[in-house]
């Protein structure tokens, strides 16, 4: 072979390889892509029926038994959200509960996806509450709520919790 020919031999494999590791980028960052949106789309699935299912739980509670509903619910927490909703109840909810017989009874009317991403997400969860205590005058009060999400060892727990 040439001289020229040697050379346009190695430019064209120099340019194989670049346009290899290009389309191998390419078909990579498009796979990844894939892979994100579908689990965007699963969380918007997911999310706002589990807050449906799961904020009555942790918001509603008789004094008879809200000891044993309150640590009921804790498993559905994220660790750093569980010691602090464990410290409020335990300080606050609990004691005033029993001392003015409280029943609360949350019912959720309607959630809505506000973000969502592979590992987190958020739920604008809208809700009446209907609180009873030893007056048995039942009061009504309706809430909005964001609840934060995110997912560890495959399963969603609920990282905060905001009143809005």
């Amino acid at each position: 072979m040439g001289r020229w020919t040697s050379r346009l031999v190695a430019a064209f494999g120099v340019l194989f390889a670049v346009a290899l590791v290009a389309l191998s980028g390419v078909g990579g960052y498009l796979y990844w892509n894939r892979v994100e949106l579908k689990a965007e789309q699963q969380a918007s699935q997911e999310l706002p029926t589990l807050a449906a299912q799961q904020i009555p739980q942790i918001l509603g509670f008789d004094y008879q038994t809200v000891e044993r509903s309150r640590t009921e619910v804790y498993s559905l927490m994220t660790p750093d959200f569980r010691r602090q909703y464990e410290d409020d109840t335990t300080k606050n909810v609990i004691p005033q509960a029993r001392d003015r017989q409280v029943i609360s009874q949350v019912n959720v009317v309607g959630t809505g996806m506000l973000s969502a991403q592979r590992d987190s997400g958020s739920v604008m969860v809208f809700m009446n509450r209907t609180v009873t205590d030893k007056s048995k005058t039942p009061v009504y009060d309706g809430s909005r709520l964001r609840v934060d999400y995110q997912k560890i060892d495959g399963k969603w727990l609920i990282k905060d919790i905001k009143l809005l």
